[in-house]
């Protein structure tokens, strides 16, 4: 089990060429770095589920593999149990990663598939003299790994001054379109320095330290065949895989090699498990069965899960926070609940929840206890202020303010006193009743959830009304929440 801490984590891919100038002595754009994943903090408890979730190329994929020591990490800090990691191997720092793709050996059973690893790994023991006491001495083998560390920290730092310094000089003449990106750089680059300085600091200190202090010394063995036959058995028997040990990849279904994967990570007993979107390869039956044996598994274990996926119902279901990214940002860290609940941004309003949060781009503007909403065909409705979550003051000034508006299907009743709207498409599943409506001519469908059955037909006139206490208003220009947590308005 494992506590891990993120500060100001970036991951940089360098861009493809540097800035030159034409024939005609004009400077060329240059393709700049991409940033991947931008100033990344969180402090993750010990037995933790995490999830990661956010579109295709957010990031998340990114910080779980420089988490597992699969990609360096540009700049910033990563702590597991407060030992800095950044350049620790991967294979040192005792955690587990299992990926989309189940990576088993296909010419060897399950059995073998799961001790793999074990057989491979080599455990510290103590390192004992002849008299069987325990040896005290000068760690050569870590002075000579943390002088190598040493020096690789200083080329880093030569390096970066030397980029930063040519970044300086480029700025002083860069043009306009030029001169916000080199400054970015610039800002990425002192941030990385100052960070790799106190690394430098503390490896030097480290150094220090054992190159005169005496600690105990260990060895490295390989495990004994009863013990690997012990952690193999058990893991098979909690994952219930025991009749398949004697089974090859090829003989089992996508759900049982995912169990061998799972359990190939068990027998590591590791910090922290790392998984990179496992359910994506199967069936939707046989993913939310998945789903309920990986959570299942993290309540008997108790260990630091991390666990990636684009599903934000995987995410609702299975974690007990959520980091949800774009572009590489982190938009909000939360529980399922308080996510669904209280967005802090648009983004995360609509990426969160199925079927996702309807938006309108309306005006408000205060009058009396009452909110007056424009929609955008120019209907009207009074929200009451009393109802609505508390909005920021500056927005209740008596002014009128452009907003975006969000609510859920769920909490739009049918009224035909409401607003009025026209029926595109019914989609009828059973328990709800899915109505596909738009405002006006040419407006954006929006869907309106509701349990009972109709006999709506595509083209019909319906009324609707909004439940306030399920709005939310976001900044036109910005898109974040203008709304607090708590009910009520003065």
């Amino acid at each position: 089990m494992a506590k891990l801490l993120l500060r100001h984590v970036y991951k940089i891919y360098p861009g493809v060429g540097k800035a030159k100038k034409n024939a005609k002595g004009e400077q060329k754009k240059r393709s700049g770095d991409f940033v991947a994943v931008r100033d990344f903090n969180m402090e993750i408890n010990d037995g933790e589920f995490i999830v990661f979730v956010g579109p295709s190329g957010c990031g998340k994929s990114t910080t779980l593999r420089m988490i597992a020591g699969l990609e360096e990490i540009s700049g910033g800090e990563l702590y597991i149990d407060d030992q800095l990691v950044n350049d620790v191997d991967a294979k040192d720092r005792d955690i587990a990663m299992v990926f989309q793709s189940y990576a088993l050996y296909p010419h060897l059973t399950a059995y073998d598939n799961i001790a793999f690893g074990l057989k491979m790994r080599k455990v510290p023991v103590p390192k004992l003299n002849e008299q069987g006491e325990q040896v005290v001495a000068i760690d050569t083998k870590r002075v000579r790994r943390l002088t190598k560390n040493l020096g690789k920290l200083g080329k880093q730092s030569a390096s970066l001054e030397k980029a930063l310094a040519a970044s300086r000089r480029a700025l002083e003449t860069a043009g306009e379109d030029e001169r916000e990106q080199l400054e970015r750089e610039i800002g990425y680059a002192t941030d990385k320095q100052a960070l790799l300085a106190k690394r430098i600091e503390r490896a030097e200190a480290d150094l220090a330290y054992y190159s005169t202090t005496p600690v105990p010394l260990v060895k490295y063995v390989h495990m004994s065949k009863d013990e690997i036959d012990t952690k193999v058995k058990w893991a098979a028997e909690i994952l219930g895989i025991e009749e398949l040990l004697d089974s090859r990849p090829s003989e089992m279904s996508g759900g049982q090699r995912q169990r061998i994967a799972l359990g190939r990570a068990m027998v590591r007993g590791p910090k922290a498990f790392l998984l990179d979107e496992p359910l994506s390869n199967l069936d939707a039956k046989l993913r939310t069965a998945m789903r309920a044996e990986i959570v299942k598994l993290h309540n008997q274990l108790k260990t630091t899960f991390i666990y990636v996926t684009h599903d934000q119902i995987e995410a609702m279901t299975m974690g007990t926070r959520i980091v949800v990214m774009k572009l590489g940002v982190v938009q909000q860290i939360d529980t399922p609940t308080n996510l669904f609940d209280y967005p802090e941004n648009k983004f995360v309003a609509g990426f969160i929840g199925t079927p996702q949060m309807n938006f309108f781009e309306v005006d408000i503007r205060r009058e009396g206890d009452d909110l007056l909403v424009t929609l955008q065909d120019g209907q009207r409705v009074l929200l009451s202020l009393a109802e609505l979550r508390t909005i920021e003051k500056k927005y209740l000034d008596g002014e009128m303010h452009r907003v975006w508006l969000g609510i859920r299907g769920e909490n739009i009743q049918l009224d035909d006193q409401g607003v009025q709207a026209t029926l595109t498409i019914k989609e009828v599943l059973g328990n709800t009743t899915q109505l596909f409506l738009h405002l006006g001519e040419g407006g954006d469908d929006f869907i309106v959830s509701v349990a009972e059955r109709n006999a709506l037909a595509p083209g019909d006139s319906v009324g609707i009304k909004l439940v306030e206490r399920f709005v939310h208003l976001f900044d036109k220009e910005t898109e974040q929440s203008i709304m607090s947590r708590e009910y009520g308005n003065q």
